[in-house]
């Protein structure tokens, strides 16, 4: 078995040499209507956006662990802040995690924080190998901003949850699998839709010329940052 799964990685990496993952998702926010989610997955690169090529979209660069969020009609590259977050964490909580069988080959997994559900998973380990981790190191990427983004809300608003699905504990779901069908403790509903490999279109996973470049306020900021010259797209 550990042959075969090595021989699945394997393949895996090759194919993402030379081609790229697309998976499919329809998510959904609380009193809205689905919409889709496409997410590009490369060697070096992950894309997330609404299935459009020439839409906004979000960029990460996997081997610098960098994310971009592209935004065209304001010409604006918003560069999210990529730094560790702190050794010590502001809060703490009693973190529970169940996994229980849903057929041979997937799990649901619940995350709770203090007795609070704060996600629920569908998730298959055999699907698509790979594709969960490039997914749990894009959140890894943007954990220091969602941590940001938890200090400049107001004390009665924040929820422990927030942290918890953010921030401190965002890769234990990841660690079963592919994500069939997510719901976190807003209401958000993710359901996978489909997926496959692509030819590789490289022009899909490079940044606009001539956009301006900023990054969100970190804590204790209401405003985001015009970055220097040196580093606006030319």
């Amino acid at each position: 078995m550990r042959f075969i799964a090595s021989l699945l990685l394997l393949m895996c990496v090759k194919a993402y040499a030379v081609g790229m993952l697309e998976l499919r998702y329809q998510d959904q926010d609380p009193g809205s209507e689905p919409y889709l989610t496409r997410i590009l997955i490369s060697d070096r690169y992950m894309r997330l956006d609404g299935g459009e090529d020439n839409g906004d979209f979000v960029l990460f660069d996997r081997k610098s662990r960098q994310v971009v969020n592209v935004l065209r009609d304001q010409k604006i590259l918003m560069r999210m802040h990529n730094r560790p977050l702190p050794k010590v964490r502001s809060q703490a909580y009693k973190l529970e995690e169940k996994a229980t069988p849903v057929n041979k080959d997937t799990l649901r997994v619940q995350v709770l924080a203090d007795g609070e559900l704060c996600s629920e998973t569908v998730s298959s380990k055999n699907m698509l190998p790979g594709a969960a981790q490039a997914m749990a190191e894009y959140k890894s990427a943007l954990a220091y901003t969602q941590l940001q983004t938890y200090l400049n809300t107001p004390t009665d608003l924040r929820q422990t949850c927030d942290l918890v699905h953010h921030v401190w504990e965002i890769g234990r779901a990841l660690s079963y699998g592919l994500p069939i069908e997510e719901r976190d403790y807003e209401g958000r509903l993710r359901q996978f839709s489909g997926g496959e490999m692509k030819r590789l279109d490289p022009g899909l996973f490079s940044l606009p010329k001539g956009y301006v470049s900023m990054q969100p306020p970190e804590g204790g900021q209401s405003e985001p940052s015009v970055q220097p010259s040196s580093v606006q797209t030319k």
